[in-house]
């Protein structure tokens, strides 16, 4: 990453946590369970910012239909992507995934791998494309 770019991403997050932190107590409060999280994470994911896509290139790195599993399994969805935007090895997971190993290692430290390896034996990979 460029030292602009790095600037770039600093200043971002700076905005969304000033953002964040001129709410009152009352609108946190809200933002949280309209979202279905606790107050405590708001900041948490505040910080990782929207750029924090690793599940759904995780998925797909696995031949996982996110699509499907988000209709089949809504709530589901919902709880892995907290646990991701959340996850302490999200570096190691961008870069596993950038470098096309993230299929042989994510079991290693990925939090949500026992639900997508169950995923997995669902069957609800992505169809085929002929």
């Amino acid at each position: 990453m460029s030292l602009g770019a790095a600037i770039k991403r600093w200043q971002s997050n700076w905005m969304r946590a000033q953002e964040l932190d001129s709410r009152d107590q009352d609108q946190r409060d809200a933002l949280a369970r309209d979202i279905g999280v606790s107050t405590d994470m708001l900041p948490v994911l505040v910080a990782r910012g929207p750029e924090a896509a690793e599940l759904p290139r995780l998925m797909n790195a696995l031949s996982l239909d996110s699509d499907r599993i988000r209709h089949i399994h809504a709530t589901l969805m919902r709880d892995m992507s907290l646990t991701c935007s959340g996850c302490t090895a999200a570096v190691r997971c961008r870069n596993d995934l950038d470098q096309g190993q993230a299929r042989a290692h994510y079991g290693e430290y990925c939090p949500n791998a026992e639900t997508l390896k169950e995923l997995q034996d669902e069957n609800v990979s992505k169809p085929a494309h002929a």
